[in-house]
């Protein structure tokens, strides 16, 4: 199909950094003016929280953010939330290879700067108190300090004294965790107790972290912490418009010298619904069947019906989490269309709409539906609806 795959500009995949992000300039923006604050004040901010559903490209967008900081010289460590680890053990595995390399860069002899060799102490207590390996060698001799017990508590410290030796290092600290949702509440209690205090202090250190999840996640930080709906800002991010989209399927071919014709962007924007994850599977396959320079609306509408019967992995691996109960909601939401009321899904299921609302919750919070307006709810991914009702024929 056309010229060797090795060519082909478009890369659908779970966090694979498209040739293009299109569509994310405003957050982008706010992000290059958060950095700029933080370097000028060498102060802190609010922690930010970025959520939208799979595949609108929010761990992309971490990536970027801290590709960017890291360009203008931060600090930066990137996390992923969820078992089996705790968050207190992956922050400590993330900060591990950044303060090797301070201790590398210190000006003083040996590590003598005694601001880095009191967050390396507090950073070998809390990795000792987790029992995740025993002492780690920095080729600095500390003394671990008596840690609180608290999580919470041990966590602020730590970030406290990771940010004094940042500020005089000048190198802000950019910390990302990403699937925040997949934490348990009691590392949720303690995220957000630490940020709570370290937001409390006169000249706020300049530690900037950056959470992401699904759409729920703003109503789980909440649950876990009163002060969270405060605490946090929150950014949401969707798919992307018509505009976005085609600018997402015809930059990476322009640039080699390839062209989309109009009524093959529209039909990949169309059935994409602007999902990344989609546009990028859908430029794949018609990257591989243009002849020429030019991709053609034929060569789109074969792309999208190969992007789908690739995506049958991707549905039959979130239809397999499901309980029985959760699939016959799916199944009667399939089978109205892509969206629908929840009244709806009760009457196709003989079922009272208030009888649905655990379940209804239970599916937003695993990605699989969508709030879609009041009492509406809609599947955030295409092709998914006709592949229920193909597997229930």
């Amino acid at each position: 199909m056309g010229l060797p795959d090795a060519t082909n500009p478009y890369r659908p995949g779970a966090g694979i950094a498209p040739p293009v992000l299109a569509g994310r300039d405003a957050i982008l923006e706010r992000f290059e003016e958060l950095t700029a604050t933080v370097r000028a004040t060498a102060e802190g901010q609010r922690p930010w929280v970025v959520t939208g559903a799979r595949g609108v490209g929010k761990t992309v967008l971490l990536l970027e953010l801290l590709q960017r900081a890291h360009d203008a010289g931060w600090t930066c460590a990137r996390i992923e939330a969820g078992p089996p680890d705790s968050l207190a053990e992956s922050l400590t595995r993330a900060l591990y290879i950044p303060l090797r390399q301070a201790v590398g860069r210190s000006r003083a002899p040996r590590g003598g700067d005694e601001r880095l060799r009191r967050v390396l102490g507090i950073f070998s207590a809390l990795r000792l108190s987790l029992d995740t390996g025993g002492r780690l060698s920095f080729g600095v001799d500390v003394e671990p300090p008596d840690l609180s017990g608290d999580l919470g508590t041990d966590l602020q410290e730590l970030l406290q004294a990771l940010g004094e030796w940042a500020r005089a290092e000048d190198t802000p600290v950019l910390l990302t965790i990403d699937e925040l949702d997949s934490a348990t509440p009691e590392d949720l209690r303690a995220l957000n107790r630490s940020l709570h205090l370290l937001g409390q202090e006169d000249l706020p250190v300049p530690v900037q972290v950056v959470g992401a999840g699904q759409s729920n996640l703003p109503a789980t930080l909440a649950r876990s912490a009163r002060y969270a709906e405060r605490l946090w800002e929150f950014h949401e991010i969707g798919a992307l418009d018509d505009v976005a989209a085609a600018v997402a399927l015809t930059a990476p071919a322009a640039h080699l010298g390839v062209a989309w014709e109009d009524g093959a962007v529209a039909r990949a924007v169309e059935a994409s619904w602007g999902v990344p994850f989609f546009l990028q599977s859908i430029g794949r396959f018609a990257w591989q069947l243009r002849r020429g320079g030019t991709i053609r609306r034929a060569d789109a509408e074969t792309a999208v019906e190969l992007a789908f019967a690739d995506a049958r992995g991707l549905y039959l691996a979130r239809w397999e989490l499901l309980t029985g109960a959760q699939r016959s909601f799916v199944s009667a939401l399939a089978r109205l269309g892509d969206e629908a009321a929840v009244a709806e899904v009760a009457a196709e299921l003989g079922r009272r709409p208030a009888g649905l609302g655990r379940v209804r919750a239970d599916l937003v919070a695993r990605g699989v539906v969508e709030t879609a307006g009041r009492g509406r709810v809609r599947f955030p991914l295409p092709g998914f609806a006709a592949w229920v009702v193909e597997r229930d024929a």
